[in-house]
């Protein structure tokens, strides 16, 4: 498989993972990442903010081996199913618990 096409596979598979959290959390990862008091961005878009972090992170994966980026895009695929799961047992919880 082509580096590009890896890249453009750890893109969606990040933007998957992303989209789990709600907008605070999403806040919080964004602070984390780019070390910004979160008085600057009260009023970003939970989309924007992801847009924003997947570009950045792509920017330092572009550096990454092939390897790497497999090994990457499997980790996070992982975390995706683990949330899944986590989601689907708490809705369960909810709805029949």
């Amino acid at each position: 498989m082509k580096k590009k096409d890896l890249l453009q596979d750890w893109e969606i598979v990040q933007q998957e993972y992303y989209e789990q959290f709600n907008h605070s959390a999403v806040e919080e990862l964004y602070g984390e990442w780019f070390a910004n008091d979160i008085e600057h961005y009260p009023y970003m878009e939970k989309s924007q903010m992801i847009e924003e972090l997947i570009e950045d992170e792509l920017r330092h994966r572009k550096n990454d081996t092939i390897e790497e980026l497999k090994e990457s895009i499997e980790y996070i695929e992982k975390l995706n199913n683990y949330e899944n799961k986590r989601t689907n047992q708490n809705n369960y919880k909810r709805d029949y618990g």
